[in-house]
Protein backbone atom coordinates (compact mmCIF):
# COMPACT_ATOMS: atom_id res chain seq x y z
CA UNK A 1 0.00 0.00 0.00
CA UNK A 2 1.35 3.29 -0.98
CA UNK A 3 1.30 5.92 1.63
CA UNK A 4 -1.32 9.12 1.18
CA UNK A 5 -0.85 12.74 1.85
CA UNK A 6 -2.53 14.28 4.54
CA UNK A 7 -4.71 16.22 1.66
CA UNK A 8 -6.02 12.72 0.51
CA UNK A 9 -7.11 11.14 3.57
CA UNK A 10 -8.78 14.39 4.26
CA UNK A 11 -10.76 13.66 1.30
CA UNK A 12 -11.12 10.03 1.79
CA UNK A 13 -12.50 11.21 5.48
CA UNK A 14 -15.06 14.14 4.01
CA UNK A 15 -16.50 11.87 1.05
CA UNK A 16 -17.23 9.45 3.45
CA UNK A 17 -18.40 11.29 6.57
CA UNK A 18 -19.06 14.72 5.74
CA UNK A 19 -23.16 13.55 5.79
CA UNK A 20 -22.51 12.04 9.61
CA UNK A 21 -23.72 14.90 12.02
CA UNK A 22 -22.05 13.04 14.68
CA UNK A 23 -18.29 12.69 13.41
CA UNK A 24 -16.50 9.50 13.83
CA UNK A 25 -13.26 8.70 16.07
CA UNK A 26 -10.36 6.81 14.79
CA UNK A 27 -7.14 4.99 16.74
CA UNK A 28 -3.27 5.85 15.97
CA UNK A 29 -3.63 2.44 14.66
CA UNK A 30 -6.95 2.87 11.68
CA UNK A 31 -4.90 5.77 10.66
CA UNK A 32 -1.96 4.45 10.43
CA UNK A 33 -3.78 1.43 8.76
CA UNK A 34 -5.65 3.81 6.33
CA UNK A 35 -2.95 6.32 5.23
CA UNK A 36 -0.46 3.13 4.43
CA UNK A 37 2.02 4.39 7.55
CA UNK A 38 4.16 3.17 10.02
CA UNK A 39 3.94 6.65 12.04
CA UNK A 40 3.15 10.17 11.52
CA UNK A 41 3.53 13.01 13.25
CA UNK A 42 1.19 15.66 15.10
CA UNK A 43 2.14 18.05 12.30
CA UNK A 44 0.13 15.20 9.74
CA UNK A 45 -3.15 15.53 11.90
CA UNK A 46 -2.53 19.49 11.90
CA UNK A 47 -2.54 19.04 7.89
CA UNK A 48 -5.57 16.60 8.29
CA UNK A 49 -7.39 19.81 10.28
CA UNK A 50 -6.65 22.22 8.01
CA UNK A 51 -7.70 20.87 4.90
CA UNK A 52 -10.94 19.93 6.74
CA UNK A 53 -11.86 23.14 8.68
CA UNK A 54 -13.23 24.88 4.84
CA UNK A 55 -15.80 22.17 4.84
CA UNK A 56 -16.57 22.77 8.58
CA UNK A 57 -15.27 19.69 9.95
CA UNK A 58 -12.45 19.27 12.68
CA UNK A 59 -9.81 16.53 12.83
CA UNK A 60 -8.09 16.96 16.68
CA UNK A 61 -6.51 14.20 18.96
CA UNK A 62 -6.57 13.59 22.57
CA UNK A 63 -4.02 14.59 25.18
CA UNK A 64 -2.70 10.91 24.54
CA UNK A 65 -2.78 11.64 20.72
CA UNK A 66 -3.74 7.95 20.35
CA UNK A 67 -7.62 9.15 19.14
CA UNK A 68 -8.77 11.49 16.90
CA UNK A 69 -12.11 12.74 16.12
CA UNK A 70 -13.30 14.25 12.89
CA UNK A 71 -16.32 16.31 14.18
CA UNK A 72 -18.69 19.01 12.65
CA UNK A 73 -18.12 22.54 14.01
CA UNK A 74 -20.88 24.58 14.47
CA UNK A 75 -21.16 28.03 13.57
CA UNK A 76 -23.67 28.96 16.26
CA UNK A 77 -22.42 31.55 18.52
CA UNK A 78 -21.35 30.66 22.06
CA UNK A 79 -23.84 33.39 22.86
CA UNK A 80 -26.58 32.61 20.71
CA UNK A 81 -26.74 28.97 22.78
CA UNK A 82 -26.89 30.65 26.17
CA UNK A 83 -29.49 33.18 25.28
CA UNK A 84 -31.58 30.54 24.19
CA UNK A 85 -30.94 28.37 26.73
CA UNK A 86 -32.05 30.90 28.66
CA UNK A 87 -35.00 31.46 27.49
CA UNK A 88 -36.24 27.78 28.10
CA UNK A 89 -35.44 27.66 31.71
CA UNK A 90 -37.20 30.89 31.89
CA UNK A 91 -39.77 29.92 30.06
CA UNK A 92 -40.15 26.79 31.83
CA UNK A 93 -39.71 28.20 35.54
CA UNK A 94 -42.89 30.58 34.69
CA UNK A 95 -45.79 28.40 36.79
CA UNK A 96 -49.41 30.03 35.82
CA UNK A 97 -51.12 31.75 38.72
CA UNK A 98 -54.65 30.88 39.57
CA UNK A 99 -56.68 33.73 39.13
CA UNK A 100 -59.58 31.70 40.71
CA UNK A 101 -58.80 31.23 44.20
Amino acid sequence: MTMISAREFSEWLRSRFAEDEQGVCLTREDINQLTGRQSFSLGFVHDIHYELMPYGMAFVTDTSRENFYLVHISKRSWREQLEQQYERELFCNVLPLDKSG
